[in-house]
């Protein structure tokens, strides 16, 4: 983890656990009110998980370098066809074998970022899936359902 990416990644801690820890209260809240139906507070605290996961879900896509990733693999392959458009028109061999080094240049680039692109969406997809599994828990555990 670089320097640049620890407050970042102590920032999306930060906001997750301050999100779970104000559901749990919302949910320990809601316990000690009068009995209510059960259809009722099932569905309460569906709402309220979904709820807390597509929190997680939004605020972390917008932590997460993810999405300027994507716009610098966007912009590799906007620059991978124009490359490969100019050498079509170029037809000299300077200038070909120029071409050739600056494609080969922005496929390895294009290669790596994406590499570490899917590999961190995998471990981002991952974490929420489990972030939403205990918090579903958590608040039905709560809940007493």
């Amino acid at each position: 983890m670089t320097l640049a990416s620890v407050p970042r990644f102590v920032l999306i801690c930060t906001v997750i656990f301050a999100m779970l820890s104000a559901n749990v209260s919302v949910a320990k809240s809601s316990e000690t009110e009068k009995h209510s139906r059960s259809a009722t507070r099932i569905g309460e605290s569906i709402g309220l998980t979904t709820l807390t996961v597509l929190s997680v879900v939004s605020l972390g896509r917008w932590l997460t370098p993810l999405d300027e990733w994507h716009a610098e693999i966007r912009k590799l392959t906007e620059d991978e066809h124009f490359v490969e458009r100019w050498m079509l028109l170029n037809d000299d061999p300077a200038s070909l074998e120029k071409g050739n080094r600056a494609l080969s240049k922005i496929r390895e680039e294009k290669k790596a970022l994406e590499k570490k692109y899917n590999r961190f969406n995998w471990l981002y997809i991952g974490a929420v899936g489990v972030i939403g599994g205990v918090a579903s828990m958590l608040i039905f555990s709560l809940r007493g359902d």
